[in-house]
């Protein structure tokens, strides 16, 4: 497992914006990266999500997921995606971005890979609950589920600490204020049903 990172980006084409069209240029951009791969790069995709779960916009978008083997690779990633072979294909679905937010998050446990994972679950530690706890709870509420756990690193993200990536919906403790949002992986030609609402408990 290592320390594979993964850098996430949300964001959402300005008004105006055909979806196909953006979805089509922002897919172009991933395999133009993925053709002249920089060092670490292990994968890079996006999701279509209607609802972000955690955010309190509930407004409809895409989460970006590019997988590095170590912080390294982060830093010559982002110097690879305006190099030579990409700054064409990033500018073109530059333009047309909007509402955007990144954030770091480290592979705890788990072997999902990400291109498998239908459903994403964002969780909150309970206060006072120390992490070994939490994470045990974690890992015998999915122990005969295939996950992924990830965990935001250095506080750079808008969203919650905890992702959990799996192939079917959990049911998981009110009290981890779990919110769940179905993924659906975007491919070069766009189009496609959009994902049902990302749901939230009734509680919460």
């Amino acid at each position: 497992m290592g320390n594979i990172l993964a850098y996430l980006f949300w964001h959402r084409p300005r008004p105006g914006t055909s979806q196909r069209r953006y979805e089509e240029k922002l897919a172009t951009f991933q395999e133009s990266l993925k053709a002249h791969p920089p060092d670490g790069l292990i994968d890079a995709l996006s999701f279509r999500l209607k609802v972000r779960p955690w955010s309190k916009h509930r407004s409809s978008g895409y989460e970006d997921w590019y997988l590095v083997r170590d912080f390294g690779s982060l830093g010559v990633l982002n110097d690879a995606a305006v190099a030579s072979q990409s700054k064409r294909q990033h500018d073109d679905v530059a333009r047309d971005a909007t509402g955007g937010a990144g954030g770091v998050y480290k592979l705890l446990s788990g072997g999902l890979p990400l291109r498998e994972a239908r459903f994403e679950t964002w969780m909150k530690k309970r206060p006072r609950t120390t992490y070994q706890a939490f994470l045990g709870d974690v890992s015998r509420l999915v122990a005969d589920r295939r996950t992924a756990l990830w965990r935001r690193q250095m506080v750079l993200s808008p969203a919650p600490e905890f992702c959990l990536d799996s192939e079917s919906r959990l049911a998981l403790p009110n009290e981890m204020h779990a919110a769940t949002a179905r993924l659906q992986v975007v491919e070069a030609l766009g189009g496609g049903e959009s994902p049902d609402d990302a749901e939230r408990p009734r509680n919460s």
